[in-house]
């Protein structure tokens, strides 16, 4: 019987896997709710099911990932939430600009989300609900989103060089058409106007009934990595009243700067 060696992975192997397994982290986290089915998070990252279920059954040992009580439904798990402990000191807006922000909620009398960028997505950081909860906004903390998909997304896109714009709208609408095709036509909206006024407007491009204004923090020449956004239900906004509104969240925008310096976004 001839002995055959095992063989071990390579490093592009191991690398590719490791990239697999981030992004069914990022897509885990997206969906906290309810989770994600296996043959979900195999469409959307365009793998193999057996591949998809090999990740997941690694992440779930380690803790990283876990299944809904009760469901077929994966998500994040107990690990993922010690990990974020131990960084949250670091990197946490949030919580430094809590105040702020609840303040600013309060006089504007609406929903105030404070967004970080990571990569062609926008999380969030913190909500603060001015005039009581709202059951149609549904971003909560820890959220994610396409980058073009809210306007606290895209005024932080908007920052960025027109080659780095282009390559993100491009990934934005692959993953926004995987989920409802006809979409994009009010994301397109939102960008166009977006760009002409300087700010991200949102005049319920997304979803009827909810309007949003959002600016980017200012971050001393540097692409912005967190926004401050204003969403109102049932307020009809006009482009008069949103300018106000913009110029209202860029003093609070200049006022929160500062705290970026304390943090290692």
């Amino acid at each position: 019987m001839q002995f055959v060696p095992k063989t071990t992975p390579t490093r592009p192997d191991i690398t590719r896997s490791l990239h697999r397994a981030v992004g069914l982290l990022r897509l885990l986290a997206g969906h906290t709710r309810i989770g994600w089915r296996l043959s979900d998070l195999a469409k959307h990252t365009e793998l193999d099911p057996a591949t998809v279920h090999r990740l997941l059954t690694g992440l779930c040992d380690a803790g990283l990932a876990t299944r809904v009580p009760g469901s077929k439904h994966y998500t994040l798990g107990p690990l993922a939430f010690e990990l974020g402990l131990a960084a949250a000191p670091y990197f946490d807006l949030g919580r430094l600009a809590h105040a702020r922000l609840a303040a600013l909620a309060t006089e504007l009398h609406g929903t105030i989300f404070l967004k970080i960028r990571s990569g062609v997505e926008s999380v969030c950081l913190a909500r603060h609900d001015g005039a009581g909860p709202v059951p149609s906004l549904m971003l909560d903390v820890g959220g994610r989103r396409p980058l073009c998909l809210t306007a606290g997304g895209v005024a932080m896109l908007l920052a960025l060089p027109p080659a780095e714009q282009t390559r993100i709208e491009v990934d934005n609408q692959r993953t926004i058409d995987q989920q409802e095709t006809m979409r994009w036509t009010g994301v397109s909206r939102m960008l166009v106007r977006s760009r002409e006024l300087g700010y991200a407007l949102n005049l319920g491009d997304i979803a009827t009934g909810i309007s949003a204004v959002s600016v980017a923090i200012p971050t001393d020449g540097q692409a912005p990595v967190t926004s401050v956004t204003l969403a109102l239900a049932g307020t009809a906004l006009t482009e008069s009243t949103a300018a106000d509104l913009a110029a209202r969240l860029r003093l609070e925008a200049s006022a929160m700067a500062p705290m970026l310096m304390q943090l290692r976004l």
